[in-house]
């Protein structure tokens, strides 16, 4: 089964989780069951719920059958804020969601965890001080440094965009010092193996951005692609024929011919990645983390506040995680049989 965690239940990761829900995949969801209940009666949604102690239980039962494993705290959606309002009571219980599906992952319960968004200004107001879903999840599962991919289905093209940030969140000011050769090196390597045992791609291809404009022209715009990125690649490249280039100029790796010519690029930072992905395939695309040793996908969107409770959240990119977590865990069963 995959499981699937609770997300902030004051957005619209509830309602996207229950609209997504199809039976197939089997799916045990990790969460409050008095959230998928008020979630439910409040768009009019009618689904047989049913609590269950475990992934085993949640098995035996129909696949029409919406299986709830419920976490000890309580998210209390409508005694403590309605939707739309996020709240640090909220905070407990959806941590509680991933830390459970992350266990029962690593544990071999569970074939992959799919997560909805949360808000991380709410962990952090109730002293849960870790940066996004991808550095819990890294914590819970005793990974150091877990790398982020997207990928974007889009239109008419089979395998989409896949991006991978070398540096994640913070702030542009200090990716500068943060991106180092060791960090790149390794964002490397992880990112070859995904492609290799993930997504079954026998010969991988990719290509790393430069930081600066032009990817520095030589040192006119910045020396970073010439003092480091451009030995990493160069030495990386060596080591693996065929595999890799860079550092290109960002601003015309993303039109049609040329992701033709990848299977993934590396970016320097969040935005250089994110942006063209989200213009190809908003709705359409997944996060994966990298690096651990579960297979876990989520959603491309954020809590979208504004539109929760009001029934009208497009479930495509949960419905393309669900996809695409099933595809990496059978892929991953592959490569582990030989």
């Amino acid at each position: 089964m995959l499981a699937v965690t609770m997300g902030d239940p004051a957005g619209i990761g509830p309602e996207v989780t229950l609209k997504g829900f199809a039976g197939e995949p089997r799916c045990i969801h990790i969460g409050d069951p008095e959230v998928y209940h008020q979630t439910a009666a409040r768009l009019g949604l009618r689904l047989d719920f049913q609590v269950v102690d475990s992934p085993e239980a949640a098995a035996r039962l129909s696949p029409h059958v919406f299986a709830i494993l419920p976490t000890e705290q309580r998210a209390g959606l409508f005694s403590d804020a309605p939707f739309g309002h996020p709240h640090p009571a909220h905070a407990a219980a959806t941590v509680e969601s991933i830390l459970t599906a992350c266990r029962l992952a690593v544990a071999g319960r569970v074939r992959a965890v799919v997560t909805p968004p949360i808000n991380k200004a709410v962990l952090h107001s109730a002293g849960f001080h870790f940066p996004g879903h991808t550095e819990l999840l890294a914590h819970c599962a005793g990974v150091v440094q877990p790398v982020m991919m997207l990928v974007g289905k889009g239109e008419g093209k089979e395998d989409g965009l896949r991006v991978v940030p070398v540096t994640i969140h913070q702030s542009l000011r200090s990716v500068a010092t943060t991106l180092t050769a060791d960090l790149l090196r390794h964002t490397l390597q992880i990112t070859y193996e995904a492609l290799r045992r993930d997504f079954a791609l026998s010969a991988p291809r990719m290509v790393v951005t430069g930081l600066n404009p032009h990817a520095g022209e030589e040192g006119a715009f910045g020396h970073e692609e010439r003092e480091m990125i451009a030995p990493v690649c160069r030495a990386w490249a060596d080591s693996h024929p065929g595999v890799l280039r860079g550092p290109l100029s960002a601003d015309s790796l993303f039109h049609p011919e040329a992701r033709k010519t990848y299977d993934a690029v590396l970016c320097m930072y969040h935005d250089q990645a994110l942006i063209p992905l989200k213009m190809l395939a908003f709705g359409r695309s997944v996060n994966i983390t990298l690096g651990l040793p579960i297979v876990r996908t989520s959603v491309d969107h954020g809590t979208a506040y504004p539109i929760a409770g009001e029934g009208i959240a497009d479930p495509g990119s949960f419905r393309q995680a669900v996809a695409m977590a099933v595809e990496l865990a059978d892929n991953r069963r592959l490569w582990s049989s030989g």
